[in-house]
């Protein structure tokens, strides 16, 4: 297998359809990959900023991925797949156009390529139980708990309030905050489309009418 010389709609879906948080990383930031809708375009992709606006970029200037919050470049993917390891000696032949259409690969060929390149999935989850037994330090912002997540500034959030409006809205957490009745609010900007929301909408939702969002 040839290794790729730059990243495609394609390599990324691989990542997206197994629902693993993934982002792109594209002069000088981060944009996040919130459906298999975002890399449709084999040569535009979109992804959604820290303000919740969806931006558009060429694949070829994703200078990194990241995955689940590991750094994946070209060299350690290229590793994780084996690329050039199973060359043959033979004649050339004519380069076969590369597919644009996703395909759905197979979930536990992606999870061995994955634990190939050292993305252990448990190891962060412990990480990040560890980090929320620590105590909140002055000066950083608190984070509001709702099971097993955590909500907080930069989180992605999904509406699931069947009798909401808004219901399956999903979007960036801008911020929380108390209101006279003593429930939780979640203020979020909207990254999707429905029939009564678009991109770039702020919502306010009671925070029991959220959960995080993993794709």
């Amino acid at each position: 297998m040839e290794p790729i010389k730059a990243f495609s709609n394609v390599v990324i879906g691989q990542f997206a359809l197994t629902k693993i948080p993934i982002k792109v990383y594209v002069n000088g930031r981060y944009l996040t990959i919130t459906s298999t809708d975002d890399i449709q375009d084999p040569l535009i992709g979109f992804g959604m900023d820290e303000d919740g606006q969806m931006q558009r970029y060429d694949y070829r200037t994703i200078e990194h991925l990241s995955v689940a919050g590991n750094v994946v470049d070209l060299d350690t993917y290229n590793s994780a797949i084996g690329a050039g390891e199973e060359a043959e000696e033979t004649e050339e032949e004519p380069e076969k156009e590369e597919s644009v259409q996703m395909t759905e690969i197979s979930k536990d060929v992606l999870k061995a390529k994955l634990k190939a390149t050292n993305l252990e999935i448990k190891a962060l989850k412990d990480k990040e139980k560890e980090l929320k037994s620590q105590p909140i330090e002055d000066g950083i912002e608190e984070e509001l708990y709702q099971g097993e997540y955590t909500f907080g500034t930069g989180d992605i959030v999904k509406n699931i309030h069947p009798e909401c409006e808004h219901f399956g809205s999903i979007g960036v957490v801008k911020k929380t905050y108390t209101a006279e009745d003593g429930r939780t609010i979640v203020v979020y900007t909207v990254g999707n489309s429905g029939p009564t929301y678009k991109p770039g909408m702020a919502l306010e939702k009671p925070i029991d009418q959220m959960e995080m969002y993993n794709g």
